[in-house]
């Protein structure tokens, strides 16, 4: 079943520091990556509650069901090992496909996952494909993949996402109606991909550390925010556009699984 689009809230993307006046306190545990080139623009988001819906049971008594969870243990035990997790205690959820695409360059737009419950801590793993319909000119970037901790009220929140250049991982600020680019703290955070793309997309988020996977490859660390944005929030799709030809940009995940920290 398709996801409910949350289409109401659109944020301009502008790779800006969130520091000082124009996110109302200090960040210094936030490095950025900031072009400096863009001219301000401005665009007022409009709050809509995220859409409530119940997820799909995985817990089913068959064989199907018993290999999924194996191999969820699997993987997971794999990010205790790499020192990404402290433990491998949790649950499984798994969340609903989705499609979508955006014609507006600079943009950034959402899409409901299918879980209405929020979560902080967890291990996300999804196949996403994506393709462009016109060239990619800096500071843009086209791709797509998930936003996290988001509240429901304000969509204040992170975002990772992949596009044919990087892992693109911000901080979005619903008050300015602005997303600033987190540095990476290891890894190269530098990804080759043709147009159109296909890749195997893992992130783990634990307190003030993302790490994504792109085909099973570490690419990078991220430092998130320790003052702030440390309350679960939601796990949503997230799409983004570097052009306003045709379809923009157009995205596809599937057989997302979500593993929540306990």
């Amino acid at each position: 079943m398709k996801p409910s689009k949350i289409s109401s809230v659109m944020f301009v993307f502008l790779l800006i520091a969130l520091i000082g006046s124009a996110c109302g306190q200090p960040a210094t545990s936030l490095p950025t990556e900031v072009p400096t080139d863009e001219p301000p623009v401005v665009s007022t988001p409009t709050n809509t509650a995220i859409p409530t819906k119940t997820p799909r049971p995985t817990a089913t008594p068959n064989l199907a069901a018993t290999q999924q969870m194996e191999d969820a243990h699997t993987r997971v035990q794999s990010y205790v090992d790499a020192g990404y997790l402290e433990n491998s205690s949790g649950k499984l959820i798994e969340l609903d496909d989705y499609q979508g695409e955006l014609a507006q360059i600079g943009s950034l737009d959402f899409a409901f996952a299918g879980y209405d419950g929020q979560i902080k801590d967890f291990a996300v793993w999804a196949k996403l494909k994506w393709e462009n319909a016109g060239a990619i000119i800096t500071p843009y970037h086209s791709g797509c993949g998930f936003s996290f901790r988001f509240n429901g009220d304000t969509f204040d929140g992170y975002t990772a996402m992949l596009t044919t250049e990087r892992v693109l991982l911000t901080y979005c600020n619903s008050s300015i109606n602005r997303c600033g680019e987190i540095g990476k703290t290891k890894g190269t955070g530098v990804l080759k991909m043709g147009n159109p793309a296909e890749a195997t997309m893992e992130m783990v988020v634990r307190d003030s550390q993302a790490f994504v996977l792109v085909d099973g490859e570490f690419i990078g660390e991220y430092t998130l925010f320790t003052d702030k944005l440390m309350d679960p929030g939601f796990l949503i799709y997230s799409i983004i556009s570097g052009t306003n030809r045709d379809y923009g940009t157009r995205c596809e995940i599937t057989d997302t699984n979500v593993w929540v920290v306990k």
